[in-house]
């Protein structure tokens, strides 16, 4: 009884080192060795982000390359990303906001001025409406806001462009940007 014990004690030790040494093929070490010869322009496109997640129910997908700058947790429910756009159009830089229903209140918005009032656009989104604010900064700047409600979520879009158009074009640019890139679930 005491040779079966050892036997089987031996087959088990030598069946589990013969499981955990397996070799690796020459195909497969070439395969890790070899990584894309890169430089300059090509190692930013390389690293840029696909897609973020702004709540269970909303993801911005790249439609055009874009870098992550910032990313962070508004009030523990929400998500902030700010987003450097890799395109020749108006819009290069965003931040993409979200946060659920009570904390939608006192939101965290990057320019915010009780005094002036904005230039108001509303959009159809889907089965709902949307809002885009456009407002004048001081150094001739223009910002602008899109906001939606979506499962209870407040998704906001913020970015920052020169003054080259007037505030209804940049607010529909800004809309079609969000339409093409936001994925609902």
């Amino acid at each position: 009884m005491k040779w079966d014990i050892k036997l089987i004690s031996i087959l088990f030790l030598t069946l589990m080192t013969a499981c955990q040494s397996v070799k690796e093929t020459p195909s497969e070490k070439k395969q890790e060795s070899t990584q894309p010869n890169l430089h300059g322009e090509e190692i930013k496109k390389y690293h840029l982000t696909k897609e973020l997640r702004l709540t269970y129910h909303a993801v911005w997908v790249a439609k055009e390359n874009f870098e992550l700058l910032k990313s962070g947790s508004i009030f523990g429910t929400g998500n902030s990303y700010e987003i450097r756009l890799d395109s020749a159009g108006k819009i290069q830089w965003l931040r993409l906001s979200s946060t659920d229903r009570e904390n939608q209140s006192q939101f965290p918005y990057f320019y915010k001025d009780e005094g002036q009032n904005p230039d108001v656009s509303y959009f159809v989104w889907g089965s709902k409406k949307c809002s885009v604010l456009v407002f004048l900064l001081p150094n001739s700047q223009l910002y602008a806001r899109w906001e939606g409600i979506h499962n209870g979520f407040l998704l906001v879009f913020e970015t920052i462009t020169s003054n080259t158009t007037g505030p209804k074009e940049l607010a529909k640019e800004l809309h079609q940007m969000v339409q093409q890139s936001l994925d609902l679930y």
